[in-house]
């Protein structure tokens, strides 16, 4: 196969996506406003690949969110026999716990659901909980146990997909935002830049939380971002061996010396700063779930953009304008999300029917001005 394209944006989705048409012959140059790969949600993410608990029940998003996950081994192992970068992928569970009768019936309304659906959840009592993660101390009224939630190391996952990328072949141009995507006849033929015009076939448009920008289409993409606040810690020896989370907090051990806890959820521009606000509730809910994190000395803080849409779900494949794609608006799930666009995108740009119908997750679903 031949042909070029036009990637904006080098997150972690815009990588998968340039990763997985290089391999199929695809040409293709990548436009990165920033200095580096990755510099926003993706580099700041937890690393938390829990399908399970990011939907209220079945149905297309939980069908994508499964079969991405599905895959994920077998990329994470690809990449890193082709790079050396260790990614640090391991299944490790999540506890989810409720602090409140309402968090209980919540609870046990996802299990009841997940149960019938044939998924992995077993419910348990706070002392079993206790017993499988000695540092939970918080006064529990009950817990669910994903066993099949994995982590893996975000920043690790980008540099992997940025090496994978330039040996296979992809220009990356890094500091070069795309200012206009050039429409000939009704088809997008390439993407302006301060460096000149970038001639491609098709382009593919993974911008992230600068997705609703203002770049020349005849539709609107309405993305926004959303701030999370993440705060690492150093531990001495591990707390835990699972994630766990609560409606507050959630912490993950990325290693024996390293507990990461977050999140906020802000609505508030592109300002990436940390709050004391923020940091404070993150510190709150981690202390509800062990009173071990209290005296835990802060490593570092920071924040990520997530790219959210109106109905918190990804916009995937074809658009009105002929030659564009979308892959944008993946809000907390663009790790686990993003090998699985890849080979989304790719089929779609060359004409392959994808593995899932991703008409639930086209650009047509929201009302243009």
């Amino acid at each position: 196969m031949s042909g070029r394209a036009v990637v904006i944006g080098g997150g972690i989705i815009g990588l998968a996506v340039t990763d997985e048409l290089t391999r199929r012959g695809v040409r293709v140059e990548l436009l990165e406003r920033s200095a580096e790969l990755g510099a926003e949600a993706s580099s700041a993410a937890a690393g938390i690949l829990a399908p399970q608990s990011e939907t209220d029940g079945p149905g297309p998003f939980l069908d994508l969110l499964l079969a991405a996950a599905r895959i994920i081994p077998e990329t994470v192992s690809r990449l890193e026999a082709l790079t050396g970068i260790p990614i640090g992928h391991r299944v490790s569970g999540m506890l989810t716990l409720a602090f409140s009768d309402e968090e209980q019936c919540s609870l046990e309304r996802a299990l009841e659901w997940q149960r019938k659906a044939g998924l992995a959840a077993e419910q348990l009592d706070p002392a079993a909980a206790r017993r499988m993660e000695p540092a939970l101390d918080g006064p529990l009224l009950g817990v669910v146990c994903w066993p099949e939630t994995a982590i893996l190391d975000p920043r690790q996952f980008v540099r992997a997909y940025g090496q994978a990328a330039r040996a296979q072949g992809a220009g990356i141009r890094l500091g070069t935002p795309a200012q206009r995507v050039e429409v000939r006849d009704g088809r997008a033929v390439g993407v302006r830049t301060p460096a000149g015009l970038v001639e491609a076939d098709w382009v593919i448009h993974c911008a992230g939380p600068w997705a609703g920008e203002e770049i020349g289409l005849p539709f609107s993409v309405p993305a926004v971002p959303a701030r999370g606040q993440i705060l690492q810690f150093s531990t001495k020896a591990p707390l835990f061996s699972r994630v766990v989370k609560s409606p507050r907090a959630y912490l993950v051990q990325r290693s024996e010396e390293i507990l990461i806890a977050g999140t906020t959820l802000e609505y508030a521009g592109f300002d990436k700063r940390t709050t004391e606000e923020g940091i404070g509730k993150i510190r709150d809910g981690m202390e509800e779930i062990s009173a071990a994190t209290g005296a835990l000395p802060v490593q570092s803080t920071w924040a990520g953009l997530r790219p959210d849409m109106p109905d918190h779900l990804p916009v995937l494949g074809l658009t009105p304008l002929e030659g564009f794609l979308a892959a944008s608006g993946h809000f907390r799930n663009g790790i686990l999300l993003a090998p699985l666009t890849g080979r989304l995108i790719a089929d779609t740009l060359l004409g392959v029917r994808p593995s899932l119908d991703l008409a639930p997750f086209g650009i047509s679903r929201f009302k243009q001005p």
